[in-house]
């Protein structure tokens, strides 16, 4: 992440700043929180530890200003369990995440290890596996949800794009075809400088918000390439160079805890700040190579499970060097928990380390150790290598037979023999009975509990699911055109919820509306129907009733689903409309985005969706099917507010801020081409308001920008809500745009016309149903939003109603054939009765676009080729090589309007009883 320098306007600011108000424990500024964690560093190669060469001036500092446990402890000594168990406090079989790397399927097993790592199926299982961490909380996710925390991940994290795990800000993006895996641009943290977290530290400042950092640089992780002065400096301390770039190493890590300690003291912030200090797993650097030695890294020694742990927080943790006590890295959610006043879950097991009665009391600590790589997506046990449990001067490793067959049982008294020298279980049977039956009591592998998240199954386990009618999701935003997806190439905005869909569900490139308004087309997502048979759009009477009660939520909820809605309705319905399809009716508009909680501070309707969103999950059980149909307000203008059109959620600030973002996709001067009717339209009222300036291009796209990622976040907040309740396996999960927009593009604004940017929508459908061969498709079927209904429904085993005019597009998921051939064309229209944006009707072809404003012919009629104008430059009416083409395209717009609904009439027209 480049450097953030926040301009926002006075009164966001102002919004934002009150978005604080008051925690849970009634305390007016909840702390900071910095966790800082080192990766690959034995327990004792620090100065405060006692190691005789390397120096970590900065780290002794930290110990001391710090309760200090020396004996602290990861429950496994590999970095991708650790660090997820770090963020979650559970551990690794209760979270799901026990190894770095997935199992190969098994018909690529007998490929080289190169490759099966390049193979689709195996990339495909990396991303199944990703899914772990979206079914547990994550501490920034819920520091966010309940405290408004910002949050920054850099460094070292595996489970793909920052977001999933609950972090608003971060340098991972997880994009696998852009080297992500473990970290990708997070990994340059520390070693190119810590410029990204000072930005962030200072954007939250700006922001007048607390804020939690997460710190896990690659250091002192190999590749170990220390500064030439620090390498000069070990290595004549050591007849080994390995060892020496090592040590180095270990200094440079911490010169770089230096800096961000510092950089508190220097912004006066320390006082305010919890600062957390583990290391996700030990290292002893072998003499002759830059690797680990056996007995460290991967194993249940000392060397590999031991870390020194601390919290600071001045005037709330008294200083102590705690050389008695045991400490666990599942401690550090429950103490950030406790010092900010979120009540902890049951799941965890951790204690909170500022509790010293608590740390007292405590009787042994556990961990596990599994494989490297991970022997099954949904069984922890099957990577388990050994248990271990240490109580007060014991020790005790315990072996799986299941994958260590033959290994001893072994017993340490820890605090004399810190070295693990001599296995004493044969001097103590007692105490190995006593402390195996400990271990069993906390987690017994033969009883094979599942992980807390719900794990990938098999296909063979999708296609056989025991309940045959699925939960359905229906997500659709406002006002996004069709590339404004990263999945869909845009190269600036941040979608990696929605590019995470994509790439396991399949993506429609040639998705479109057949009205391109929010109320029409809403009202078609509704009907299944267009709008010249729905009859509905702003100004008309409401839905008719028989409509509604053929409308996709009536019929899921007569065939035995919960129904549920929240967000913009954007409809009227005749009668008790609402009432008749949702069991759960939630409608949240805009005016202003910023709404006024009971405590008085503000939140932004987006978030207030998702929140309501994932209560309807959390209501929901596994007796009911339900459908949840969410829909954004966003990334629709403020249209009251001139200064600020697109108010941002606070997770969004600062993103984009130095980015430049590239003219629009037509040449802002090609509405002059335009007849003067659409040249004197609201198109251009609202251009000037958005778009007129460079300045003022620049502040509303990267505003505009930042409101898709917000709504892309609250589709992750609510899919993970699923996950954790066990849904997602069980889930499908519909998103589409209600209509394009033309974002500047053309010298227009808004939509309501027939160029391909105010048509041409996002469409993502996921089934997890589906076989992994059929997933990360993009499909290029000429599909439209008048078929949503059909799909949903088809999606229930409900029947669908004969008065749907769209298709069911599951067939298309599934990629069978379709006979007959699916469309080649379909009718569009806009019949809004509006002085300022004129009526049209026209049918969208493979080859040819025609369109006719009716009510401004002849110069409103338009015949485009998109073979060789796929921007729609040139308008063909007078061209008599296309004459008859005009001709066909004239006669085939007819015959779809007439067997819709015929012409055109005003709503008032008394001939048509509306």
């Amino acid at each position: 992440m480049n450097r953030l320098v926040l301009r926002v306007c006075g009164g966001i600011a102002a919004v934002v700043a009150s978005l604080v108000g008051t925690t849970a424990i009634g305390l007016a500024a909840p702390p900071n929180v910095v966790l800082i964690i080192s990766d690959d560093q034995a327990w004792g190669d620090y100065g405060f530890m006692g190691h005789p060469h390397i120096e970590t001036p900065h780290l002794d500092e930290l110990a001391a200003q710090s309760l200090t446990f020396t004996r602290g402890y990861v429950p496994d000594s590999l970095c991708r369990p650790s660090l997820a168990t770090i963020v979650t406090g559970l551990y690794p079989h209760q979270h799901g995440i026990v190894g770095n790397d997935p199992p190969p399927p098994a018909e690529i097993a007998q490929l080289s290890r190169g490759e099966i790592r390049r193979h689709p199926r195996y990339l495909q299982n990396r991303l199944e596996y990703l899914h772990h961490i979206d079914g547990v909380p994550t501490i920034a996710g819920r520091l966010y949800d309940e405290l408004g925390y910002l949050s920054h991940q850099s460094g070292k994290w595996w489970e793909g794009n920052y977001r999933r795990g609950g972090f608003t800000h971060g340098m991972t993006h997880g994009d696998r075809t852009r080297g992500g895996r473990h970290g990708d641009e997070g990994l340059t943290i520390g070693r190119k400088g810590m410029q990204p977290v000072f930005d962030f530290i200072e954007l939250a400042q700006q922001e007048q918000r607390p804020f939690f950092v997460y710190y896990a640089p690659f250091l002192p992780h190999t590749p170990h390439t220390p500064p030439q002065r620090l390498l000069d400096k070990y290595r004549d301390k050591t007849p080994h160079l390995p060892v020496a770039k090592y040590w180095a190493m270990c200094e440079w890590f911490d010169e770089t805890v230096g800096a961000l300690l510092g950089h508190l003291d220097e912004q006066g912030l320390a006082d305010d700040t919890l600062v957390l200090y583990v290391t996700d797993n030990g290292w002893i650097n072998r003499e002759d190579a830059s690797r680990f030695a056996p007995r460290s890294k991967k194993s249940q020694y000392e060397g590999g499970v031991r870390t020194p742990i601390m919290v600071r927080w001045p005037g709330h943790v008294e200083p102590a060097m705690d050389r008695k006590h045991l400490a666990s890295s599942i401690d550090l959610v429950p103490t950030i928990l406790a010092a900010t006043g979120i009540e902890p879950t049951d799941g965890l097991e951790g204690i909170n380390l500022m509790d010293k009665d608590a740390v007292a009391k405590r009787q042994a600590i556990f961990g596990e150790i599994f494989e490297h790589d991970i022997q099954d997506m949904a069984d922890p046990v099957a990577s388990l290598r050994f248990r271990w449990v240490i109580e007060d001067e014991w020790k005790l490793i315990v072996p799986y037979p299941g994958r260590e067959p033959g290994a001893p049982v072994e017993l340490y008294r820890i605090t004399e023999d810190e070295n693990e020298v001599r296995n004493v279980a044969g001097d103590h049977p007692r105490v190995v009975e006593r402390l195996t039956a400990k271990l069993n009591t906390w987690w017994d592998p033969a009883a094979k509990p599942q992980a807390a998240v719900a794990p990938p199954k098999s296909d063979a386990a999708r296609t056989s699911s025991a309940r045959p009618s699925p939960n359905i999701v229906f997500f659709l935003s406002d006002d996004q055109r069709n590339d404004f997806l990263g999945c869909a190439g845009h190269g600036i905005v941040q979608t990696p919820f929605l590019d995470d869909l994509a790439r396991r569900g399949v993506r429609f490139e040639n998705a479109f509306v057949t009205t391109s308004i929010c109320a029409a087309s809403r009202a078609t997502l509704l009907t299944g129907l267009w709008e010249r048979s729905h009859r509905f759009t702003f100004g008309t009477p409401p839905i008719a009733a028989e409509l509604v009660r053929r409308s996709y939520p009536a019929v899921l909820r007569e065939a035995g689903y919960r129904t549920g809605f929240v967000g913009k309705f954007g409809v009227q319905a005749a009668g008790g409309g609402p009432q008749e399809m949702f069991d759960v009716f939630e409608p949240l508009n805009r005016h202003p985005y910023f709404k006024k909680r009971p405590d008085g501070s503000l939140r932004h309707l987006t978030d207030i969706i998702g929140d309501r969103a994932i209560d309807f999950v959390r209501d929901s059980d596994e007796s009911t099917p339900f459908c949840l149909s969410v829909s954004f307000n966003a990334a629709h203008a403020e249209d009251s507010d001139k200064a600020n059109q697109y108010p941002w959620p606070a997770a969004e600030a600062g993103f984009y801020e130095d980015v430049t973002i590239p003219p629009p996709l037509v040449s802002t001067d090609f509405w002059q081409t335009l007849p003067g009717f659409l040249q004197d339209s609201m198109h251009r009222d609202r251009w000037f308001w958005r778009w007129d300036t460079s300045e003022k291009y620049q502040h509303n796209a990267k505003a505009y920008y930042r409101m898709i990622t917000g709504l892309d976040r609250n589709i992750g907040r609510v899919l993970n809500e699923a996950a954790r309740r066990g849904m997602s396996e069980n889930t499908v999960v519909v998103f589409m745009g209600d209509n394009g927009y033309y974002k500047g593009s053309r010298g227009l604004a808004g939509k309501w016309s027939h160029f391909e940017e105010s048509l041409r929508v996002p469409l993502i459908v996921f089934d997890p149903r589906l076989p992994a061969g059929d997933r990360g498709r993009v499909d290029a079927h000429m599909v439209l939003n008048v078929d949503v209904p059909p799909t949903i429904v088809s999606l229930a085993g409900a029947d669908v109603p004969k008065s749907y005019q769209g298709r069911d597009l599951m067939p298309l998921v599934r990629g069978e054939t379709i006979r007959p051939g699916w469309r080649t064309d379909f009718f569009c229209e806009h019949l809004f009765d509006h002085p300022r944006i004129p009526k049209w009707e026209g049918v969208r072809g493979e080859r040819f676009v025609y369109a006719r404003y009716f009510e401004h012919l002849p110069e409103g009629e338009f015949l485009h080729d998109l073979s060789t104008d796929p921007q729609e430059l040139r308008n063909l009416v007078d061209d008599p090589a296309h004459a008859k083409d005009l001709d066909n395209m004239r006669r085939r717009c007819d015959e779809l309007r007439d067997a819709l609904g015929g012409e055109s009439v005003k709503p008032s027209d008394p001939r048509k009883g509306r």
